[in-house]
């Protein structure tokens, strides 16, 4: 059995940076290298490890050790995707230390990392060879990747044009389309009305209203007052100031819904096209809804209750659980619980339990950092009353789920009825969530194909400003200068301005057209 291989972090120092510097100056190396022909400076190679290196900090480059001795350096960039424009793609490039070239480090190398970089949250890996680069292309063979349709790389600082194979390889083929933010209308204790006919009538209303709307879902809360608080657990200062002066035990005996309800709002869901949900709040109630959900939702104030928590798990439904007021050890315990118990679809929603939440509370910065830590989906249960704004930025910044109160009217008696939003405002969220989804598009800057005939028309070239004869020096205000071409044929890029100055013209040129490549 060959000894594993394992994996460390190139480091900004001197000792690295020379080690990986030797490594590409190696003839071979060269010969491969699409941007150097000859040996590497220290003067100009250091600079550019610094600068250019590091700037990805969940995709740094890694040193391939084998026996305690590093044997290869694989180096990341994300890149637009060749399958989506949706999917997160990084490009993977290698280098073997030459003494340990032609015994399968390589390939070895680039299939294990593979897990690594999937872990980052990528769905594929990228990479292109030089077509003449038999070592190279048959590592990447052996590494299992999928050839691509061929290629040409142009360099535009050598004006080269170089043949090259590329690869691929799909984390996740089935996930080629992207999956649409999950909008779940909260009803929290909004459906209770006074009796059972009027309660099950607004229940039914509410949801036809969601459905409306546009929402994937309609959640609802099952929940009995003796399995929540203890006996004495007195008055809510935050309820207090909402106009309710009960006691809790008394509070939730009112607003508790009947097991009997359960079928009955699952199935009128069913009927207006949304998702039945409902929080549990103790393993009976999740019992008692389990047969009616497709996905489970943990409030956040049962982030800690490892019983309802194993439940979950155990269902194999997706679970989506809230961090209300949780900190991370509390966050990290849930989740490690959660996967132990063989719990794999999970979505943690940043929440902010204050009812309503005003805007400098809801710290929606932490939606990435939640995905990063914990590997999962994330999304935002918003308490908030604006209806529009954090759901928007919380799309942006990565979220795949939204939940957000909603009423009939804000002046109806009850704790969720003020800070909820109304049908028309519901509506407008939903509206706006799909259009932000829409606005992500690629995660890596690209030219987006809208732009290609404004960049060819208007993005400023070299171009001659006169006739030009072959033998002509070219001068930058004389006979060149760097314009947009509009119909004309676009010149080389205007960095080069001072390459081609005092240079002689290869060919006659014709006014207005691009200097290119070979001109001079």
């Amino acid at each position: 059995m060959s000894d594993p291989l394992s994996f460390e972090c190139v480091r900004p120092i001197e000792s690295h940076a020379k080690l990986i510097m030797h490594w590409r100056n190696d003839p071979e190396t060269l010969q491969m290298s699409y941007h150097w022909s000859q040996p590497r400076q220290w003067n100009d190679f250091y600079p550019k490890f610094l600068n250019e290196y590091f700037v990805f900090p969940d995709l740094p480059p890694l040193f391939v050790v084998h026996q305690g001795l590093p044997i290869a350096f694989l180096r990341f960039r994300p890149i637009a995707d060749p399958f989506s424009i949706h999917r997160r793609c990084c490009e993977i490039s290698i280098v073997v230390a030459p003494e340990f070239r032609g015994k399968g480090f390589g390939s070895r190398a680039l299939i294990e990392v593979q897990s690594w970089i999937e872990d980052q949250g990528y769905d594929d890996l990228y990479a292109e060879v030089k077509a003449n680069n038999e070592r190279s292309n048959q590592a990447f063979i052996h590494a299992g990747f999928q050839r691509l349709e061929d290629g040409i790389k142009f360099l535009e600082e050598t004006g080269e044009s170089i043949a090259i194979h590329r690869y691929a390889i799909q984390f996740h083929p089935e996930g080629s389309s992207p999956t649409p933010v999950f909008i779940i209308a909260e009803v929290g204790s909004n459906w209770r009305m006074g009796t059972p006919a009027r309660d099950l009538a607004m229940a039914k209303t509410l949801i036809n209203a969601a459905a409306e709307a546009g929402v994937d879902a309609v959640k609802f809360q099952t929940f009995r007052p003796e399995s929540i608080y203890v006996s004495n657990a007195g008055v809510s200062n935050y309820l207090s100031e909402a106009g309710l002066q009960e006691d809790m035990q008394a509070l939730f005996a009112d607003l508790a819904m009947p097991y009997t309800m359960i079928a009955t709002l699952a199935e009128h869901c069913q009927s207006q096209g949304v998702e039945f949900m409902s929080t549990p709040f103790s393993p009976e109630d999740f019992d008692a809804i389990d047969p009616y959900v497709k996905r489970h939702k943990i409030a956040s104030y049962e982030i800690g209750y490892l019983h309802l928590i194993e439940k979950a798990a155990k269902s194999g439904k997706p679970t989506i659980i809230s961090t209300g007021a949780a900190t991370e050890d509390e966050i990290s315990w849930v989740v490690d619980l959660y996967r132990k118990m063989g719990g794999r679809d999970l979505t943690l929603l940043q929440c902010t339990a204050c009812y309503p939440a005003e805007a400098p509370t809801l710290h929606l910065k932490s939606i990435p950092w939640l995905k990063q830590r914990y590997r999962s989906n994330v999304g935002l249960s918003d308490h908030s009353r604006h209806p529009i704004c954090a759901p928007v930025a919380a799309v942006a910044l990565g979220a795949k789920a939204i939940e957000k109160h909603f009423t009939l009217n804000n002046l109806l008696p009850g704790p969720d009825h003020a800070f909820a939003v109304t049908p028309n405002e519901l509506k407008e969220m939903v509206h706006a969530v799909r259009r932000a989804e829409q606005m992500l598009g690629s995660e890596v800057k690209i030219v987006d194909p809208s732009e290609e005939e404004l960049r060819n028309f208007a993005r400023r070239g070299i171009q001659a400003i006169r006739p030009i004869k072959k033998g002509e020096v070219f001068e930058e205000g004389v006979n060149i200068d760097i314009l947009r071409p509009g119909n004309q044929t676009l010149g080389v890029y205007p960095r080069y301005i001072c390459e081609i100055c005092g240079r002689i013209a290869k060919r006659n040129i014709s006014e207005g057209a691009g200097i290119q490549r070979g001109d001079w």
